[in-house]
């Protein structure tokens, strides 16, 4: 992603240390389908309202718009073998993605990891002539993409089996090991930032990666700024 003038005039974030795992039995009193009181401070910090994802990030409008139906359609065909039958509604796509949230929230964060990371990376500069080119989710699926199509796939389909989108941000960070811009999608479960990453085969704490600098950080329409606590 090629956006340096506009991260570095909202400004950059730090790192923290590695919190412990939340254990399955405190994950699960956790409801994700309902708001978190707050979201947990991404590689060390802290994150403040500034607007309209659209207004202040035009390109990123395709965060804004609902999971296409082609794709739902794709997800509940990959995930049909899944889903218990003790728990299954019939075997309609919609059908399917509604019984997906009985599942462990883990379960179904793993599942659409894994079903996304599966599509190739690809530039924006590849597949669109564009150095910065936000697709929308089918698009994706058609032809791949590169770090924030991925991240933005994952928060449609986690929203559409059942996580509330208050719980999840579309985080856009420095890579400082790679020196380059990337995306990740972070979700808020039991007090803690799990990670699905396009890098990463499983969901992993936030902490697991220090070399991610964060700077902005989306929610649907809601665009956050992410800067550094003060020493």
């Amino acid at each position: 992603m090629k956006r340096r003038g506009f991260l570095a005039a909202l400004g950059a974030g730090a790192v923290a240390g590695l919190a412990a795992r939340p254990s399955v039995a405190t994950a699960a009193l956790d409801d994700v389908s309902f708001s978190a009181r707050s979201f947990p401070e991404l590689f060390g910090t802290r994150e403040y309202f500034i607007g309209d994802t659209v207004e202040k990030l035009p390109r990123a409008r395709a965060a804004t718009l609902p999971l296409d139906e082609a794709t739902a359609k794709h997800f509940a065909r990959s995930i049909y073998n899944l889903i218990p039958a003790s728990t299954a509604g019939g075997s309609h796509w919609e059908k399917i993605l509604d019984s997906a949230k009985s599942l462990d929230p883990m379960r179904r964060m793993q599942m659409v990891n894994d079903f996304a990371n599966r599509m190739p990376y690809v530039e924006d500069i590849d597949n669109y002539g564009l150095r910065d080119f936000w697709a929308e989710t089918d698009t994706f699926f058609e032809i791949g993409g590169d770090c924030e199509d991925f991240a933005l796939a994952k928060y449609k389909l986690l929203n559409r089996i059942g996580f509330h989108a208050d719980r999840m941000r579309v985080v856009l960070v420095v890579d400082k090991k790679r020196n380059r811009q990337h995306a990740v999608l972070a979700v808020s479960m039991a007090g803690q930032a799990w990670m699905l990453d396009s890098l990463v085969r499983d969901v992993v704490p936030h902490q697991t990666a220090p070399q991610y600098r964060p700077t902005v950080s989306l929610s649907g329409p809601r665009l956050y700024l992410h800067v550094a606590p003060k020493a």
